[in-house]
């Protein structure tokens, strides 16, 4: 009889060794990086977590998605019935109750503007559309007659004040007076920041404490993965299929790329790119040709990367210096390098 109960005991033994091992190489699904692309704010949007089931994940995603998309829905130009299109198109001295977050992305868009001494504008809309870049995408790009932009400046110049009063509606909301400014808003340099911090707070309000949205140049990270950071790659701005630095982030951080590699045309022996000067009216010629920002918020990131981008190396430093909470890495034309000692990320050999 001890021989047969011996018979039975070894497989049931390998069986278990069996069920062990697959327990240990098939993770379950709370230990696995879930990763989700879709279509959003007119870039590619990749949400990843970790530490979530399958449905939890899909609930997430949901949420993150809905936010970017509501968003949109209010900040895009391009959409007709969004509340920024009928603004631009209203007649002077048209009042509008505005809601409440339309009123924090303004005035955030326009303290940075104010910081950085016009640099970053929200109001570049037409100028932006006379260039063929106002529709998100470089095949409609031309340079535009050099009269209209003088005439765009001269609108400019004459309206420092921005062409925006706040006033009190008589529901007792937030409004605004429109002014008839000419060369309309376009928020796509800040919205995309704003839709990702409230697409994060929707995933830990959920219960997903670790994760990444990576939305084009702009990205947003929370906790960690498995307990590794985050590893983030930063684009080199001449080779596209090379990155030129990395980062390693665990916690809470934003962080936002603005370069003239992402959306431009070649004319007259020149690069024409999307990031436009308003003092100018054309694009760039700081001499930067990357600018990655890391900041708490992503609101933040993604409008100083344009700020610090046209403003240069040394008037980009001096601002990142400034300003509590932002560290920055820039490249210049001339192979000039430069990233502030709380930078997270680190420059890659043969870069």
């Amino acid at each position: 009889m001890r021989g047969l109960h011996l018979k039975k005991t070894i497989p049931l033994l390998m069986l278990l060794a069996f069920l062990c091992f697959w327990l240990v190489w098939k993770r379950p699904s709370h230990q696995e990086l879930h990763t989700t692309t879709r279509l959003a704010m007119g870039t590619l949007v990749k949400v990843s977590t970790w530490g979530t089931t399958a449905s939890e994940d899909d609930n997430g995603v949901n949420l993150v998605f809905a936010k970017i998309n509501a968003v949109e829905s209010w900040a895009s130009k391009q959409i007709p019935s969004s509340l920024v299109s009928r603004i631009n198109h209203a007649q002077k001295g048209t009042v509008w109750d505005v809601p409440e977050e339309w009123v924090t992305v303004v005035k955030a868009a326009l303290e940075i503007r104010h910081l950085s001494d016009g640099a970053f504008d929200p109001g570049l809309g037409y100028l932006l559309d006379l260039w063929g870049f106002g529709n998100g995408v470089a095949e409609e790009a031309k340079i535009p007659e050099t009269e209209k932009i003088s005439a765009w400046l001269d609108t400019r110049n004459k309206q420092p004040d921005f062409g925006i009063q706040w006033v009190q509606s008589t529901h007792g909301n937030q409004a605004i007076q429109w002014g008839g400014f000419s060369y309309e808003l376009d928020l796509g340099g800040i919205a995309k920041g704003y839709a990702m911090d409230l697409a994060m707070e929707s995933l830990k309000r959920s219960g997903i404490a670790n994760a990444l949205i990576v939305a084009g140049g702009d990205m947003i990270i929370a906790g960690s993965k498995g307990g590794t950071p985050w590893r983030i790659g930063i684009q080199h701005p001449r080779e596209h299929d090379k990155v030129m630095a990395f980062a390693e982030i665990t916690g809470d951080m934003a962080m936002s790329t603005s370069g003239d590699y992402e959306r431009f045309f070649m004319a007259h022996g020149e690069r024409q790119h999307h990031i436009l000067d308003p003092k100018t009216g054309r694009p760039s010629r700081s001499g930067l040709i990357s600018v990655s920002i890391q900041t708490a918020k992503s609101i933040q990131a993604d409008a100083l990367s344009t700020a610090v981008f046209v403003l240069g190396m040394a008037k980009g430093k001096a601002l990142i210096e400034k300003l509590d909470g932002v560290e920055g890495m820039l490249v210049h034309e001339n192979g000039e390098r430069w990233k502030s000692p709380g930078f997270k990320g680190q420059w890659l050999e043969g870069s």
